[in-house]
């Protein structure tokens, strides 16, 4: 047998597939990861599943000029910011909202269920121990507090079944903004400069009432949030480069944001990383193809493990590819780009973007 087959035939022998029959979301799904002999690539900095602050950019935004409107701002944000519990199928982050802050992150991503007139946090159906309050608004607002050259952009919206409420969503969110209005923004235009919301928090208002924030209805996003197995990892990503490119070539008055996160029949740390498991430093898992035969295939996915000519294809995570794609040159501007379990690499290539002189 040519040596070029019997490499291919022993990479499709070494392959298992661990398939996880879950209920989430009230909806069944077969979860499948490929456990194809793990590999180590290097420079793997888009990813941190850590609990300490990945970066020290408190204040990185005091170098901005104060006349950039928020639509030309390339921004680092969390998707599902405050989701720490219900297993690999569910958690999105594991630093801390002020660790998140700390590190860079200026848009958050919070999810709240309206539950006897306050807003507990929740993912779906699964509730992550806090509120809204003491867990979002109180290290918030403290950051800001201490960091007046920052602004924190906000996603609010309203999640899972309402309960045992005597109010609307809406006086229920008045009432918080009552409690911490000083540092929450007055919107009076759709696109404020920096200088106007220093110090302040943006709502992008993904719930109907009152007017409290930009519409979220207004902004150009890429949320492709699905994926029915490891293997749809590369079209997300084709997505979000599309993405990326569509607001570099865009006006830059308009607010894009693009979401890196997937999952469904891939776990959330997966689409983040092309890891075999959730630490950030485990190793990647294979596709199960391999070079020369699928040279052409999954074309930004590293090529690990060469022998004489022949390469393993590697999966590779939309952080990694996304800090790689910044720091290749491919891009000056990306606009909001929220993920999860995001890494230095990452949070520090959308941030050098704000510094660009060309």
């Amino acid at each position: 047998m040519p040596l070029y087959l019997l490499v291919k035939l022993r990479s499709i022998q070494s392959a298992m597939r661990v398939c996880f029959l879950q209920r989430y979301f009230s909806k069944s799904l077969l979860v499948c990861a490929a456990v194809l002999s793990p590999v180590i690539v290097a420079d793997d900095l888009g990813y941190y599943h850590g609990s300490d602050p990945v970066a020290d950019n408190s204040d990185w935004m005091a170098t901005v000029p104060g006349d950039q409107r928020l639509s030309a701002l390339s921004l680092p944000g969390t998707h599902n910011s405050l989701s720490f519990y219900g297993g690999d199928i569910v958690q999105t982050q594991s630093m801390s909202l002020t660790n998140q802050l700390l590190s860079g992150i200026r848009v958050l991503d919070i999810r709240v269920r309206h539950f006897y007139d306050k807003f507990a946090i929740h993912h779906g159906f699964v509730f992550q121990n806090a509120y809204f309050g003491p867990d979002v608004m109180a290290p918030i607002t403290a950051f800001l507090a201490a960091n007046p050259t920052e602004t924190v952009v906000m996603r609010l919206r309203d999640e899972y079944t309402a309960q045992g409420n005597t109010r609307s969503f809406n006086q229920t969110f008045q009432d918080y903004k009552n409690r911490y209005g000083a540092f929450i923004w007055n919107p009076d235009s759709i696109n404020p400069t920096l200088k106007e919301i220093r110090g302040k928090i943006v709502i992008l208002q993904n719930f109907g009432g009152g007017h409290h924030g930009i519409n979220y209805g207004y902004l150009d996003r890429q949320d492709s949030y699905s994926v029915s197995s490891n293997w749809d990892l590369y079209s997300k990503w084709q997505k979000v480069k599309a993405h990326v490119e569509k607001a570099k070539h865009g006006s830059r008055n308009i607010i894009y944001v693009n979401f890196l996160n997937a999952s469904g029949g891939s776990f959330p740390y997966f689409v983040a990383s092309g890891k075999s498991s959730p630490q950030t430093s485990a190793p990647r898992l294979l596709t199960g193809l391999t070079t020369p035969g699928w040279k052409n295939s999954y074309p930004d996915f590293p090529r690990v493990g060469c022998f004489i000519g022949i390469c393993s294809i590697a999966f590779e995570g939309i952080n990694n590819l996304m800090a790689h794609y910044i720091a290749n040159g491919h891009t000056d501007f990306t606009g909001i780009i929220i993920a999860d379990f995001p890494g230095a690499g990452l949070i520090n290539s959308v941030i050098s973007l704000n510094h660009n002189d060309g």
